[in-house]
Formats: C-alpha cells, structure tokens, sequence
C-alpha cells in the first residue's frame, strides 16, 4: 500500500507541474509564481530523493536556463529529526557497544538534521569533542521506491513527447541513483574524507576533519568536530576574495593534480574555522576525473585562451559532452561565435566557467 500511496503522490505533484506549466504557456490565469520558483518548491515537497534530484539538475547548467539553475542551487532539505532513542539504537547495533561505553558523553538531542541522517554531539573517553552521524532509517528503501517510481513516470513522459528523449533523462536518473546510494553509505564517506585528507595534508588554507578511529559503519560516521562559521556569514565579507582564491586554487587541485573534487560545495558545506581555513563538510558526493578527462579539460582551456576553434571543437568532442551525431560544422559556426565574443572584451571579463557553459549549451 505504502508503494502506491507513495506512487500516487508523485505522479500528482509531477504531472500536476506539467499541467501548471502548460497553463502557464497558453497565459491562462494561475497563481502569480514564477516557473523557476515553483519548481524547488514541487520537489521539496516530494522529499530526500527528489531534492537530490533538483540539487543534481543544478549542476546541469547546460540544460537548464540560469534562472532555474539559481533557483534549485537554493534547495535545502527540510526535516524533522528522528526520535533519538533510534540514533541510540543505530549507534550501539553498528559499533556493538553500549553508548557509554563508546564515549564520554553523548547528546541524545540532534544539533542538524538532514533528508540522510542527522547529528548529535558527544565526547570521546580522551577528551576529544566529536559528531556523530546517523543515518534516517528507512532511507535506502525509500530512494530506491522514488527512483522506480521517477523511471515510470519518465517513461510516460517520452510517451507523450518523444522529443524529450535528447535531454538523456534516464541517464540523469542513473546518476541520482548512484550519488544517493553512495551517499546513504557512510563507509563511502568514510573513504572519500580519507582521500581528501591526503590532498589536502599540507595545505595551510584548507581542512578536511578525520574519522575517528576507524568508527564508522555503513549506517553511523565519527568524525572530529571542527568549530567554525559558514562561509556565506556576513562576517566574512571583507575576507571574501581570500576565501574565493583558496577555493579556486584547492579546485584546481582536484581537477587536475588529484582527479577528485568535492560534489557538492554549497555554504552549508563550507565553514572558515578561527584561524581562517576553509574547512570541507559533507563527503558523501565527490566526483573522479581520470587522466584522459584531465589532459581534455586542459586543451579545452588553451585552446579556449588561443581563440581557436577548430582545436576547441576537438577538445570539446574528446570530453564526451555530446552524446550521437553531431552537425560538426554548425558547431564549429557556434564555437566561432563563442571566440569573438571574448575577443571583444577586456582579459579581466574572461570566464572560462561561463565559456565553458555556453559551448555545452550549443551541444
């Protein structure tokens, strides 16, 4: 019963938008939300797996215009936490130990909590403050209901229009289901703070806190506490274009000397601790960049800066951004446009992100 309940509130809410943006087009009267608002809202409502499913959209620039791009990079998971004496019961099935023979203290009250797990503090037997991360119960279940219940409903959709099928929503979908998967497991996470610590060893500008002795399971993570603010904090206004240049400069280390990066760098994910670090949160979405993207990804960009197009169009089909065939000319035509555009303005005004952008768009 709960499948079909759960089956039926989506194809509502889903179908429900489309009917809603179709009023919208035929400027019949509806209530006075902006398209690009609504959205985000439709799909915080449907809860943990569809506000991954917008968060994810966000990273997708080339499919969307920018104003729904801003629009869901604003998504944020709304939940209540869970009752604590089922973060006390999680925490002793997975280490096998009573809570107070695991720490110091514990708080039994949650200080954060998320559509994935959410957070208590407590004291290790050293000293040592530490947060312990829980996972929702129940949460693997329901994001494998949801994405079943997604594939039926895009299946319906390119039914109804077939020429949907060039958006590759099922590959969108894939993706989801394999960020959430790996997300919900903290043992993944567990691994990828291990990687980043390794990257990050000797840098005096970004932290990444450790897993504490080895505690995690695939349902609970410990880590060190690390005390700082977010980065969005007014208080740090006047730092703004340090803390800009420690990101750019840590991203371009991922990109190209280590071949993993942060997935999801949002505020919420980035805090500046007392001595003005940038201390990474949340490693349960990172990405991988092998040799071969990289030297790509690095072509794209000089051939970007020698405003040459056929060279650009090379670097562009070598990165795998466009899926079937192509029109290569009409391509080369759109790069051509993208170049002289740049060739007009001043070195300041180059962007390669937004570049790189525009050329995705033209596949």
């Amino acid at each position: 019963m709960h499948t079909w309940s759960r089956l039926l509130k989506i194809n509502l809410a889903l179908w429900g938008h489309v009917a809603w943006l179709m009023l919208v087009r035929l400027r019949l009267p509806t209530p006075p939300v902006p398209p690009p608002q609504r959205l985000p809202r439709v799909l915080e409502e449907l809860g943990t797996t569809f506000v991954k499913l917008g968060q994810g959209l966000s990273l997708h620039r080339e499919l969307l215009p920018d104003d729904y791009v801003a629009q869901l990079q604003r998504l944020q998971d709304h939940v209540e936490p869970f009752a604590p004496a089922l973060s006390r019961q999680e925490v002793e099935r997975s280490f096998g130990n009573p809570v107070e023979a695991l720490f110091a203290s514990f708080e039994a009250e949650p200080f954060a909590a998320g559509s994935v797990a959410q957070v208590h503090r407590a004291q290790m037997a050293d000293g040592r403050p530490v947060v312990v991360k829980v996972r929702r119960p129940g949460i693997r279940r329901m994001v494998e209901e949801d994405v079943r219940i997604l594939r039926w409903f895009l299946r319906s959709v390119l039914w109804l229009v077939p020429a949907a099928q060039r958006l590759r929503p099922f590959e969108l979908v894939d993706e989801l289901s394999r960020n959430l998967h790996k997300e919900i497991d903290f043992r993944e996470e567990a691994l990828n703070m291990q990687r980043f610590q390794e990257v990050f060893r000797s840098s005096g500008e970004i932290y990444v806190p450790a897993v504490v002795d080895r505690m995690y399971t695939e349902w609970v993570i410990v880590q060190e506490m690390s005390m700082g603010q977010r980065i969005d904090d007014p208080a740090f206004r006047s730092s703004g274009p340090r803390l800009a240049s420690c990101l750019v400069e840590a991203y371009l280390k991922q990109f190209f000397q280590a071949g993993v990066f942060h997935g999801d760098p949002h505020p919420g994910n980035l805090f500046v601790l007392p001595d003005g670090r940038i201390c990474l949160h949340d490693f349960g979405l990172i990405g991988f960049l092998d040799r071969g993207t990289r030297l790509n990804l690095v072509a794209f960009m000089l051939a970007f800066a020698q405003q040459d197009a056929d060279w650009l169009l090379d670097a562009f089909l070598d990165l795998g951004m466009i899926a079937g065939s192509i029109d290569r000319a009409e391509l080369r035509l759109g790069l051509a446009e993208v170049i002289q555009d740049y060739a007009r303005k001043p070195l300041r005004d180059w962007s390669f992100g937004e570049a790189f952008l525009r050329v995705g768009r033209l596949g």
